[in-house]
């Protein structure tokens, strides 16, 4: 579902006099959904806030050309498809109703992102490192590789069960330790928005209490 104002939501810790607001993101929107957040991101930085987000973007420098194919394949095995801007019409692994979509992508640009910014994220070679620590290694078949990353996949995947305690639990437990550890006193955290149901949940336990709607 998209919209065209992004729902934030305020949360208070006493104990700690720590504020957290949250931005629950589509990562395929109106545009003016991604000028709203860069809106209250700014009015949030004159504020003293210190803004989180996420990006488990690979950092290429690490590794040579055939690692990085590797682990594209592995990681379009776990989640299905190959991680490019969500309506990038020539990714064919992409559902259709993505890549075909008139909705703008989001970017670090269109909703304002700085330098100053801080990511809190696991990024793509970790995420498969913790898979396969945790359940087995991902196994590349004839498939995968005779596959071209943006052609349509349908080679076996991962089972949704492992994949989701990765891409979501994982992910989740480690922005609310970065959260939780932080010295800052005033956090806006720019996630998608699937991550809030369960993150929520868990900052109301550690002491942050609803206050409201964020305008």
């Amino acid at each position: 579902m998209t919209s065209k104002s992004v729902k934030t939501e305020v949360f208070y810790n006493k104990k700690e006099n720590k504020k957290l607001v949250t931005f629950p993101m589509v990562h395929l929107n109106h545009q003016q959904f991604y000028d709203d957040v860069k809106y209250k991101l700014d009015s949030l930085r004159k504020q003293n806030y210190t803004i989180f987000y996420e990006s488990v973007r690979l950092d290429t420098t690490l590794y040579s050309k055939e690692e990085i194919d590797t682990i594209k394949m592995k990681a379009r095995k776990l989640m299905g498809f190959h991680l490019t801007a969500y309506n990038d019409k020539e990714n064919k692994s992409l559902p259709k109703a993505l890549r075909n979509s008139k909705y703008a992508n989001q970017t670090r640009e269109n909703i304002g992102l700085t330098k100053t910014d801080i990511k809190i994220d696991v990024p793509l070679d970790t995420l498969l490192q913790v898979f396969e620590l945790k359940y087995n290694k991902i196994k590349l078949g004839p498939c995968d590789y005779l596959t071209g990353l943006k052609q349509e996949y349908n080679c076996q995947q991962v089972s949704s069960f492992k994949r989701d305690d990765v891409i979501m639990s994982i992910r989740n437990q480690y922005i609310e330790y970065k959260v939780l550890n932080s010295p800052y006193d005033k956090i806006a955290l720019v996630y998608g928005k699937n991550h809030f149901k369960e993150l929520n949940e868990s900052f109301k336990k550690k002491g942050y209490k609803h206050l409201k709607e964020y305008k």
